[in-house]
């Protein structure tokens, strides 16, 4: 039996696997932030209007974080996520957003594209400490993404964890355990929606004043849960 047509198309495999991954992080720090702006402050909305998260995860939450994830692709299928994290701030209120994203890629059938959206409710302040100091946050160990509560008597039952996760895709929606992921801060992209270079740790301290683009996401953060 000839194995060349394998080997050539294992060869052809690897080569576009890596040459994906060389081009993905250029063409994903090239997004927009105000955009997952809007897209943060509809989907946390309708969370918060639907009562999909306990109240009381929503007022303990430390910080809350936001990512959409689009999956898709026939053998080969990438993930890639962009979003944001924003904090409470010690003098009340919240923060800005400051810019984050993911990205995986595996080999699988799979066809067509599938978005998901992510809310992330940080509940400690070595939580927020890990997205403060920029770089990379590993969801793992005592920081992996636990499968939040979904309703008053799972909160008040459920062993609190640094982190809560909760997703909706296509209308359906739940707690998700997300582990072993790898966040990462955007620069560039923050550099771009605030007009020049900043950390996370000056916007999460209020250091930096956000954009009028930000308000909306302000306030749906600050809206009243409903009854």
């Amino acid at each position: 039996m000839n194995s060349k047509p394998s080997l050539f198309f294992n060869r052809f495999l690897i080569a576009f696997i890596l040459s994906f991954f060389g081009l993905m992080r250029p063409l994903h720090a090239s997004w927009n932030l105000k955009e997952i702006v809007s897209d943060a402050s509809a989907v946390i909305h309708q969370f918060k209007q639907e009562g999909k998260i306990p109240k009381s995860v929503w007022d303990k939450a430390k910080g809350v974080a936001y990512l959409e994830v689009t999956k898709g692709g026939f053998v080969i299928s990438g993930e890639y996520g962009k979003g944001l994290v924003v904090v409470r701030l010690p003098i009340g209120g919240w923060s800005g957003p400051s810019a984050i994203s993911v990205s995986g890629i595996g080999v699988g059938l799979q066809v067509g594209g599938t978005k998901t959206d992510y809310v992330i409710i940080l509940n400690s302040d070595k939580a927020v400490r890990q997205f403060s100091r920029g770089g990379k946050v590993h969801l793992t160990g005592e920081m992996s993404g636990v499968a939040g509560p979904e309703s008053e008597r799972q909160a008040l039952i459920k062993p609190k964890s640094n982190i809560y996760t909760y997703r909706s895709t296509e209308g359906l929606f739940g707690g998700i355990a997300l582990q072993g992921i790898e966040i990462r801060e955007e620069p560039e992209v923050n550099e771009r929606y605030y007009h020049r270079a900043v950390s996370p740790s000056e916007i999460f301290s209020g250091e930096v004043q956000p954009p009028k683009s930000a308000q909306s996401l302000i306030d749906t953060l600050n809206e009243p849960y409903p009854k």
